[in-house]
């Protein structure tokens, strides 16, 4: 197991950003540079058809502002784009997209986005302000949020002014000076005024041949894309599997590439040759999530016997067979305010104790999971296991990936998964009261304020500071178990290149970007 993460280790970009410049943004993750360690060398060969295995679902959605699973998201990047995205290495920091520009001024209240010029939808439509409006309206329509509303709740939908054909401004309701790092998933994508969901058309490099739910969806290359020269590929093809065992043998069988985000347990299975293995490290996270707003997990003293049942050094290498660093309950190690905090360890008379004193001895308890993610399964498990020596029952109950997700606030004790990022980036959707994943329903007016008061600053100290109350927060009391940050693992043929690691926020297969992937051979 590598070192482990920490503020020393991982330094971050100050996110108090005042502005960003468009400089290198077409070619920053273009795979002949070496912007991440493991990023495939050599010249892109063109044409082509890449075919990629994923778990998917009848419950998998085409309409990028409403998608929810990995699945999803990974193909709502195919054929939309946003006004930023993320750079695959640290330090964490957002390169721009749609937007030529995103200045905003000093006290973090306004906005001002100019776009690109040039930009063409697949419909052939080009891209205009209003088509800028038009989404942010659509994503914070209060009768219909869209999955990004609760990020970009700063804006405000009536007070948004289009200044000419390609500039927006925003005036905001609250200040938030962590909204340019807010966009780059497909849940923020820049959608056309006459945007159909049954025919969906986007800026993005592939033009959407096909959809069907749960089995497969086709696509060609867009030959305008913006994107000068990319993608490389002529055709891509995404196929759904129910879970890992199809995937595996569709890739043993050359009936796929790729497959993303699989357990580490299949890696032993491939052959010597003819096949790669793509680790990404990352601060990407499985935890354990308890509902507060009821017995048991209303009480902290039995939230912190959960998180002491677990031995994290035995988790890491029984759960992810040792590709993951242990965690300390706190997510977001590359903030630059991740406090360095006495590590929580496995104590089992301390867990019974407090379980005992609480009225729980001998708790049984389901937890639900789903292969969505590859180790979710394999670590439920494990801590079942370990759970044991406290006299605590664990009942894993598997669930197809559309239970899972249709349950996402219904479960009292519940896994998921998350991409590593800023604890202030994700605050207002997972522990503020009302957020859109807050599935533990926990609540913290003072956590609350604490947020507030890092929006309001652009001092990257401060923000680090606030970042770092957060975070304390979520290590003192919080609603989760974060046992481990895992490394996602990747399998694909030899012939596939241009898989760049996202080793800013750990998404799989390079956060799913195609359009920089090539066959040889």
């Amino acid at each position: 197991m590598g070192p482990r993460l920490s503020r020393r280790s991982i330094l971050v970009a100050g996110v108090g950003m005042v502005g960003l410049a468009a400089t290198a943004a077409c070619g920053a993750d273009s795979p002949s540079t070496s912007a991440s360690p493991g990023a495939s060398p050599g010249t892109p060969r063109r044409g082509g058809k890449l075919r990629v295995g994923v778990i998917g679902s009848s419950g998998n959605i085409y309409d990028p502002h409403f998608t929810s699973s990995d699945t999803d998201q990974g193909r709502g990047q195919q054929i939309a784009d946003s006004l930023a995205l993320l750079a695959p290495d640290l330090p964490y920091r957002a390169e721009l997209a749609l937007a030529e520009s995103f200045e905003m001024n000093a006290d973090a209240t306004v906005a001002t986005i100019r776009l690109r010029s040039g930009v063409e939808f697949h419909h052939g439509k080009s891209l205009t302000a209003d088509d800028l409006i038009f989404s942010l309206q659509r994503i914070l329509d209060p009768d219909n949020p869209g999955r990004a509303a609760s990020a970009l709740a700063s804006i405000d939908p009536n007070a948004i002014k289009k200044l000419d054909n390609l500039t927006v401004e925003l005036t905001l309701k609250t200040p938030d000076s962590l909204l340019p790092t807010r966009w780059g998933s497909s849940q923020t994508s820049i959608l056309p005024t006459d945007f159909d969901p049954a025919k969906p058309v986007g800026t993005g490099p592939w033009v959407m041949q096909s959809f069907q739910a749960g089995a497969r969806s086709t696509y060609k290359a867009f030959p305008n894309y913006w994107r000068e020269g990319q993608p490389y590929l002529d055709e891509l093809e995404i196929i759904d599997f129910a879970d890992n065992t199809p995937r595996m043998a569709a890739l043993l069988a050359g009936q796929v590439d790729a497959i993303d985000g699989v357990d580490s347990t299949l890696i032993p299975q491939l052959p010597p040759t003819g096949f790669t293995t793509v680790i990404t490290k990352s601060g990407f996270y499985q935890p354990i999530t308890m509902r507060v707003d009821s017995a048991p997990f209303n009480d902290p003293n039995v939230r912190l016997a959960m998180k002491l049942l677990v031995d994290r050094e035995q988790m890491v290498q029984q759960a992810y067979s040792g590709l993951g660093e242990i965690a300390n309950d706190m997510p977001c190690p590359g903030d630059p305010g991740y406090p360095d905090l006495p590590q929580r360890e496995q104590d089992i008379e301390q867990a019974k104790s407090l379980l005992k004193n609480a009225g729980y001895e001998g708790l049984t308890i389901t937890l639900n999971t789903s292969a969505q993610n590859g180790g979710m399964v394999n670590s439920a498990q494990v801590y079942a296991e370990q759970a044991k020596a406290a006299g605590v029952t664990v009942n894993i109950n598997i669930q197809d990936a559309a239970t899972w997700s249709a349950n996402h606030k219904e479960d009292q004790f519940k896994q998921n998964y998350w991409a590593a990022g800023l604890v202030g980036g994700s605050w207002s959707q997972r522990w503020s009261e009302g957020g859109r994943s807050n599935e533990s329903l926990w609540q913290d007016p003072e956590g609350d304020q604490i947020y507030n008061q890092l929006l309001s600053t652009t001092d990257p100290a401060q923000q680090a500071e606030y970042s770092g109350q957060l975070l304390t927060k979520l290590y003192e009391s919080g609603p989760d178990i974060i046992h481990s940050f895992k490394s996602n693992v990747d399998l694909t043929t030899d012939k596939l290149k241009g898989v760049i690691p996202m080793e800013s926020n750990g998404w799989n297969l390079g956060s799913w970007r195609y359009r920089l992937m090539w066959l040889e051979g």
